[in-house]
């Protein structure tokens, strides 16, 4: 699809919990105390989550992400704890290939969210946004061989696990083998979008 659509009114879920929408400029406070709280956890996955990311580095993201937005590279979302206004994870859809109709999708939780099935809500809610609204076809889930935290969330996400993948991610400068989970809108019971 090739219209545009407006970031700052996208919601993708809401519940009595927790709300998942992109975040603005104004909100870097909040991401990056959720990063700070959850560092250690995250960088043990994530090369972008280092023990010095800062309150520029979410500033900096977040205006990428606007930037991406508005490019159709990319489209990030957090998860906000609707009592406490908390961020309390993140999902994104990007490395969109418009060409291949394909996407990443990737999540965190902040520590002491981890599992309550979080990350599994924001993931399917941001595949039925890509699919309905951006025209993709198939998202993937890329993770680290021994992470098996985020392979239990693309399971619940209705994900299939597709392969090893030998040497698909370089962390860090080093190759590693990662599991490859494929999402399509069949899984999430969404017609597959017609091109235009």
């Amino acid at each position: 699809m090739s219209h545009h659509i407006d970031r700052d009114r996208q919601i993708i879920y809401c519940d009595r919990n927790i709300e998942v929408r992109p975040l603005g400029l104004r909100e870097a406070p909040a991401l990056y105390d959720a990063v700070n709280r959850s560092v250690r956890a995250i960088s043990e996955w994530e090369a972008w989550c280092t023990l010095d990311y800062s309150l520029a580095d979410a500033r900096l993201f977040l205006q990428r992400s606007i930037e991406q937005w508005d490019m159709r590279a990319a489209y990030d979302f957090n998860v906000i704890e609707r009592i406490s206004g908390l961020v309390i994870g993140s999902v994104a859809i990007n490395q969109i290939s418009q060409l291949n109709q394909l996407a990443n999708l990737g999540y965190w939780v902040r520590d002491g969210y981890t599992g309550r099935g979080i990350a599994a809500i924001a993931a399917r809610a941001a595949a039925a946004f890509a699919f309905g609204k951006t025209g993709l076809t198939r998202l993937e889930i890329v993770i680290q061989a021994g992470n098996l935290r985020s392979q239990r969330v693309a399971e619940k996400t209705g994900a299939t696990l597709e392969c090893l993948a030998r040497n698909r991610l370089v962390f860090h400068g080093e190759p590693r083998d990662a599991k490859v989970f494929s999402l399509v809108p069949a899984d999430l019971g969404v017609p597959v979008p017609v091109a235009a």
